[in-house]
């Protein structure tokens, strides 16, 4: 029985990384050029790489420089446009597609979309055990943060975001593993090389390496058994040696920056720097109209529609969150976005009604009792213990990673650029969707007593959540490019 039992966990999980691959595949090979947020001018940077075999560009370089904005990705990092640079270089090998290059160059972020959708499955295995949780409820989590529309989305056109998911996904698997096995060798080395692509990545999932590190402290120093200086050795023995891991893999990219850029290692004044003195008059940082600059209220933010939008800034958010495709004018059927809001939020509200779920100290209890004749009473229950309770820790943790990205992204909007981009919080994708399927786990388990049943709706559910992206690329995308 469990060899059947591993026999089919390993089919599903293939079955998952092979739909998440192939609708990658199909979708990046069929949509035109620039068919992604900025896609041309990241093109320019990995399209550099291949040109000049591998030779990295600056960020005012006229070769990869928006001629508008006065700046250029190169300032960002670059490890996603080498990754689709050599994918350039193994198509060239075999002959010249010509214009079509660029389909070789997405190949990168289709494999790390696939990659995320990998490490999504082998988590969920660990986050929704069987003993806790229906045994359907992992495929759900997989199916709702592995195939959200747009986080597919995002692995079919030259970008930085989808590498950002592959950390995210990589990191989640890490954090999961330590709640089953602690904090292995193994584990110690996972956190290293997932902090490290995520530094690589894109800044606004930097929050993940910040709440990787207070998780690894805080679960050290609060929740292991030893006394309290052996905590402290273990914390720093593991802590440099994924301090050095981590830095090895990724700090070359900051020093670089801090050579070229007089010590700006993150590259964020250089290009404004940049942006002042190449774009146009208009489009300068100490022209251009942003919230602060106008003096509006977050109200006035939030209510705002532009002409383009089909919502107002708040719902344009949300739906582009769940899925809006090409430069922001393919649009998923607002009924169809507003049924993910109800689910999302009937879910996460759920969560507060789960025994124990934000918890962060667990209470041991002794009963004390009399036995009277034939009876037994219960004089009192004493509180005899209050352990550190990990899996509250990682609640916090996770809300945190839910937060921070919004927070950056609200920063963003009010004192640089307006814009109502579901793609900017994308990083709390992973977190906010364990809390849906955590919540709707606790819902299908109070009002759906048959188990066949509730299994039954978990199975629905998750093909739902499964073809949804298919059914965008099929009905949405390929009708509005076949205009």
């Amino acid at each position: 029985m469990s060899k059947k039992i591993e026999i089919n966990e390993k089919s599903m999980t293939i079955a998952f990384v092979l739909l998440a691959f192939i609708i990658l595949t199909v979708w990046a090979m069929t949509q035109p050029f620039n068919a992604g947020p900025d896609e041309h001018m990241r093109y320019l940077v990995a399209n550099y790489i291949y040109t000049h075999y591998g030779a990295l560009p600056k960020g005012d370089d006229e070769a990869v420089r928006n001629a508008t904005w006065g700046i250029s990705y190169a300032y960002y990092p670059v490890v996603s446009y080498m990754v689709s640079a050599v994918f350039m270089r193994i198509v060239r090998f075999f002959g010249n597609p010509g214009n079509y290059m660029f389909r070789a160059a997405r190949m990168a972020d289709v494999l790390f979309v696939t990659g995320a959708v990998y490490f999504l499955v082998k988590a969920s295995g660990k986050l929704f055990s069987k003993e806790k949780y229906s045994k359907e409820a992992r495929w759900l989590f997989a199916a709702l943060a592995g195939f959200m529309p747009q986080a597919i989305f995002l692995g079919t056109y030259v970008n930085t975001d989808s590498l950002a998911l592959l950390a995210a996904a990589m990191l989640l698997y890490v954090w999961a593993s330590y709640l089953k096995e602690d904090w292995t060798w193994k584990n110690c080395i996972l956190l290293a090389v997932g902090m490290a692509i995520c530094a690589l990545s894109y800044y606004n999932a930097y929050g993940w390496i910040l709440c990787s590190f207070f998780f690894f402290c805080l679960t050290i120093l609060l929740c292991r058994e030893e006394a309290f200086g052996q905590r402290v050795k273990f914390l720093f023995s593991r802590g440099l040696a994924i301090t050095g891991v981590t830095l090895g893999l990724c700090g070359w990219w900051f020093i670089r920056n801090g050579l070229l850029y007089n010590g700006d290692i993150l590259g964020r004044k250089a290009s404004a720097a940049c942006a002042e003195k190449y774009a146009l008059k208009d489009y300068r940082p100490s022209n251009y109209p942003t919230p602060q600059k106008l003096g509006w209220t977050w109200k006035d933010i939030l209510i705002y529609q532009d002409p383009g939008w089909y919502h107002n800034w708040v719902v344009t958010v949300c739906v582009s969150f769940i899925g809006t495709f090409g430069l922001m004018e393919i649009y998923m059927p607002y009924t169809v976005s507003k049924l993910y809001m109800v689910f999302f939020a009937a879910g996460i509200l759920s969560t507060f009604f789960v025994k124990g779920m934000y918890r962060l100290k667990k209470r041991m209890y002794v009963t004390q009792k009399k036995t009277v004749g034939t009876d037994t009473w219960k004089i009192k229950t004493k509180v005899i213990s209050r352990k550190w309770n990990k899996q509250g820790i990682f609640h916090l943790i996770m809300i945190l990673a839910i937060l921070i990205p919004v927070g950056l992204f609200m920063d963003y909007v009010y004192y640089s650029d307006n814009q109502a981009q579901g793609r900017y919080i994308i990083p709390a994708l992973y977190p906010l969707m364990y809390f849906v399927t955590v919540g709707w786990d606790n819902i299908l388990t109070r009002v759906v007593r048959n188990e066949k049943i509730r299994s039954w709706i978990y199975r629905v559910l998750t093909a739902l959540f499964v073809i949804a992206p298919f059914a965008c690329w099929a009905f949405l995308v390929l009708p509005y490019y076949a205009k």
